[in-house]
């Protein structure tokens, strides 16, 4: 039987990396990204989606069945992330249409959503985002929708943990290595949506079957509030740091401080992600496509933790990307404070 010629776009990301590991054996893979990553019998091209001639030329020479569309800017520079998003995926589905791509897969985010809810977010309820990310993938699933593609999937994705992502997650994994205390606001009882990986990886190999328009959510099955994730780790990991609990408005006037003073390697968005409720509703994924991921929040994060705290030496040599060590400016003013908390 022939293999599918798949076009992976932001191959060299975290995600991609690990997609790439996911389908090179059963699919003709042709990897697209800025630099340079690939694998056995797969075929890598340096293309910036940016540039119309070369994406038309490589489109002419590689008849491509499927695109699977990771690439993107994130929140490390919002003066150009809405323009770059638009522009490369507006690109990109010029020439799927041109050249009747059978399936096209694009990950949007979570991140369309931006404000407290109540309940767990069904697709069909409209996006609050005020951060250039969420914007620039909420603009392109609408450019995805109002396209003559037969067949798309858009995945609405939360936070992805992965064994080797410790860039910002590598924050919380250094308070609790080294013993520091851990302030939770409004005593942590908000819920975050994650999903390891592993189980995006699966969901996106199981969409290139799929038939017509679909717009589905993704996530773990099981969702812990942030305060039973910390209370995991800690307790899995030994670590002596204490749990303190501040009120809504000191804790945001504190993270507002470290974010303008540069302490945190955050911004504004994550801060939402540590004060309000942000969970998708995934029945109509589950259904659809059949899942049977029965991990937690806490426990996907628990091995991220061990695999930061086992390669810790790797990690520190890593220069950028989602998975280099983060910035750790604010463990010196928290070693001059943290005797208050003894």
């Amino acid at each position: 039987m022939k293999k599918p010629k798949i076009l992976i776009t932001g191959s060299s990301g975290f995600i991609g990396k690990q997609l790439v590991k996911k389908l090179y054996k059963k699919n003709n893979l042709f990897l697209l990204d800025k630099k340079k990553f690939s694998k056995k019998n797969t075929k890598f091209f340096e293309i910036n989606l940016l540039n119309e001639i070369s994406l038309e030329d490589f489109f002419k020479k590689n008849k491509i069945d499927i695109i699977i569309h990771l690439a993107s800017e994130i929140f490390d520079d919002d003066k150009n992330v809405y323009h770059y998003n638009t522009k490369t995926s507006q690109n990109l589905i010029t020439m799927a249409q041109k050249y009747k791509i059978n399936n096209f897969i694009f990950t949007s985010t979570f991140s369309i959503y931006e404000k407290n809810y109540d309940l767990p977010i069904k697709e069909n309820q409209a996006p609050s985002a005020k951060n250039f990310y969420g914007k620039s993938k909420y603009q392109v699933e609408k450019i995805l929708k109002k396209s003559k593609i037969k067949n798309f999937t858009i995945l609405r994705i939360p936070v992805v943990v992965g064994k080797a992502r410790s860039h910002r997650m590598g924050i919380l994994f250094e308070l609790i290595r080294n013993n520091f205390p851990l302030i939770l606001i409004n005593n942590g009882k908000h819920k975050i949506h994650f999903i390891s990986v592993e189980e995006l990886v699966e969901i996106i190999e199981k969409c290139l079957k799929l038939k017509n328009k679909n717009l589905l959510n993704v996530g773990t099955k099981y969702t812990n509030t942030f305060r039973e994730n910390i209370e995991y780790l800690v307790e899995k990991s030994k670590s002596n740091s204490r749990i303190i609990n501040i009120n809504y408005y000191l804790g945001s006037l504190l993270l507002n401080i470290l974010i303008f003073l540069k302490l945190v390697d955050i911004n504004f968005y994550h801060k939402a992600l540590l004060t309000q409720n942000m969970v998708l509703n995934t029945n109509k994924t589950d259904k659809k496509l059949n899942l049977k991921f029965e991990k937690s929040s806490k426990e996907i994060l628990l091995d991220s933790y061990n695999y930061y705290i086992k390669n810790l030496r790797k990690i520190s040599n890593i220069k950028s990307g989602s998975d280099k060590k983060p910035k750790l400016k604010i463990f010196n003013l928290l070693r001059l404070f943290s005797f208050v908390f003894k």
